[in-house]
């Protein structure tokens, strides 16, 4: 019974053994498999996930969203913003060649319902399709000339795109061919009914632009640079890196037939949208003052021109446009690549007599002269070979130096900068900030011209006095005029307010640069160019019930082989209200065929700025006395 006894209990033991290292074995793999599914569902779900989407799905894991970018309006009296860019889904249309039956027959019914693409323009064809009809043509024929030639435009470009099409549908080795970008919603339903096996559709992001007209210069274009698409010029093109975000990633280990090795290095990193931008700009003001700056261009045949309206206080742009403009939603219909440089920040001119302003200013602050300061004008400064004559050829004898501003008297400028000597006044002109780039958020600023200002020579310095020989940009000139405002401190131009990415928000504040000039100078240079606009060339800009201060110019064009062309550019820099300064406008127009004169071109496109500006700001007189306001009432 003992033998027996131990035997059973013997085997007892060895079955508990077996079931103990059973159970341990189980636990050991149900723990492996839980270890092994929080391993692929939790800490690389994200990579398999991604590897399970559809094309779409992972475009979105893997591509960011472009930044947006905003500016401020006002509704109901409270501030909010309004995107004038920002990123619109629209459809892609694609084909998968080797499931096409009939290539034929499919681009006709294709070309039926999406038409020719937007980068076909009839308008722009028909400036040679009519360029050579004789003027003298009989109307009637004329017109039927026309239809006939635009008829058989239409038919050619018709055919070319349906062949195009066809040759899209038929690219051998290849498994996405692109058809069309951008369909509208009818489009995209009309081919989905066609049920053609091979066509496909691919939600996209594309940029989009909600107002027309707002600024293309300023804000850039989002387009091909070679096989990749980034943003250009303007605002798309300075923060190309910041509105990009960053792409996502999926990285794998595979075997020798392409399988991937589950216990590999594998992982999926998401994207990360780009940041959006918040403007200084102001939506309403901006408007206005593109459509005032158009309309001078316009009227007066000019060649382009700019406008910047500013707070001189902090350096703010409200507003900012140039002309002619384009459209960043079709950069691609650019004739010229010139318009995408913002002429604000880019195109250095030759200022004319607006740049009195800051001759003045050196020779105030050094003490050489004073606004009652007098001298005789004798009508013309000889220098060597060279002639220098008042811009009207007038004589106007003994003359104060606000006289010098009303009447913008060349060879005052020229006294008042011999006073200073031409030393002092090259180190106010680069304490200004001319002849380097003001620092402004955009792409492609220029830094302007003062060469001439380093040569040996008495001539460089008295034509720079009233603007001739160097060159600066309206950037340049609007900050300077700014800091003359503002009691004298060089404020760096403030355009982006705020910088917002993953709900956090980087705010940007006023710079100064320097103190340029002392608050007492400042204060006499705004008096005396309240004197120009009441009393001298700039009448025009005067508003019943405000002190305006400003000052013209009319700059002659440099011709390519030395001496100057028939060209002028004209220009107004005017300040409100006197007692608080809050706004700076500068206006310049291009070469006008008609009105050349800067109170001519460019006070209207000040007045029309100035008026909205009061009414829009609720802005309260600084002269409510004014015998105009009772006339007006």
């Amino acid at each position: 019974m003992d033998w027996r006894a131990h035997q059973l209990k013997k085997k007892r033991s060895g079955a508990d053994r077996r079931i103990g290292f059973l159970s341990v074995l189980f636990v050991i793999c149900t723990a492996l498999i839980i270890l092994r599914l929080f391993d692929l569902q939790i800490l690389r779900g994200g990579f398999y996930a991604a590897l399970a989407a559809d094309q779409h799905e992972l475009y979105q894991k893997l591509f960011p969203e472009r930044g947006s970018i905003y500016v401020v309006e006002k509704v109901g009296g409270q501030q909010s913003l309004y995107p004038l860019v920002t990123n619109q889904q629209l459809m892609t249309l694609y084909a998968v060649p080797i499931e096409i039956a009939d290539a034929s027959d499919t681009a006709g019914k294709l070309f039926a319902i999406l038409g020719l693409p937007p980068s076909v323009d009839l308008q722009e064809a028909e400036k040679t399709l009519y360029s050579d009809i004789p003027t003298s043509t009989n109307p009637k024929l004329a017109e039927e000339i026309k239809k006939s030639r635009r008829d058989a435009w239409i038919l050619e470009q018709n055919n070319l795109e349906i062949e195009h099409l066809k040759q899209m549908l038929i690219k051998p080795n290849t498994a996405y061919s692109p058809l069309r970008e951008r369909l509208t919603d009818d489009q995209t339903q009309a081919i989905k009914s066609l049920d053609i096996k091979g066509l496909g559709f691919e939600q996209q992001s594309y940029r989009y632009y909600p107002d027309k007209g707002l600024g293309g210069q300023l804000f850039g274009f989002y387009g091909y640079n070679g096989d990749q698409r980034q943003g250009n010029y303007g605002l798309e093109g300075y923060f190309n890196d910041i509105l990009t975000g960053q792409n996502g990633e999926i990285v794998s280990e595979r075997d020798a037939l392409g399988n991937i090795i589950a216990i590999g290095k594998n992982y999926f990193k998401e994207k990360v949208d780009g940041a959006d931008l918040v403007l200084t700009i102001d939506r309403a003001v901006q408007y206005k003052a593109c459509a005032e700056l158009k309309k001078s261009v316009v009227d007066h045949l000019a060649t382009g021109g700019s406008v910047i309206v500013a707070n001189p206080n902090t350096g703010a742009i409200i507003a900012m446009c140039g002309y002619p403009d384009y459209d960043p939603d079709q950069y691609f219909k650019a004739k010229d690549i010139d318009v995408f440089n913002n002429p604000a920040i880019f195109s250095a001119y030759e200022p004319g007599s607006i740049y009195k302003i800051i001759t003045m200013s050196a020779a105030l602050d050094s003490g050489a002269v004073q606004p009652d300061t007098t001298y005789v004008d004798k009508g013309v400064l000889q220098y060597g070979k060279y002639y220098i004559r008042n811009f009207d050829q007038k004589t106007y004898g003994k003359q104060t130096m606000t006289q010098v501003l009303e009447f913008s008297i060349n060879t005052g400028a020229i006294f008042a900068m011999n006073q200073t000597t031409p030393e002092v006044f090259k180190e106010y002109v680069d304490k200004f900030g001319f002849g380097q780039p003001t620092g402004i958020e955009l792409d492609k600023e220029m830094p302007g011209d003062l060469s001439n200002l380093r040569k040996q020579g008495k001539i460089y310095p008295a034509t720079a006095s009233f603007g001739q020989g160097i060159t600066v940009t309206p950037i340049q000139m609007a900050m300077a005029f700014a800091a003359i405002v503002n009691g004298g401190k060089l404020m760096k131009p403030l355009l982006v307010s705020q910088i917002i990415k993953n709900g956090q928000v980087q705010n940007f504040y006023p710079q100064e640069v320097r103190q340029v000039i002392s608050p007492e100078t400042a204060a006499k240079l705004r008096g005396m160019m309240v004197s120009v606009v009441e009393s001298g060339h700039a009448k025009k800009a005067q508003m019943p019930g405000f002190h305006i201060g400003g000052k013209t110019g009319t700059a002659q064009v440099p011709g390519k082989n030395g001496g100057y062309t028939g060209d002028i550019i004209g220009s107004f820099e005017a300040f409100l209200p006197f007692n608080n300064p809050q706004f700076i406008i500068l206006v310049r127009v291009d070469k006008p065929v008609y009105g050349k004169l800067g109170e001519t071109v460019a006070v209207p496109v000040f007045n029309g700025i100035a008026q909205f500006l009061v009414q829009y700001y609720n802005i309260p007189y600084d002269n409510p006395n004014d015998p105009r306001l009772k006339q007006e009432s």
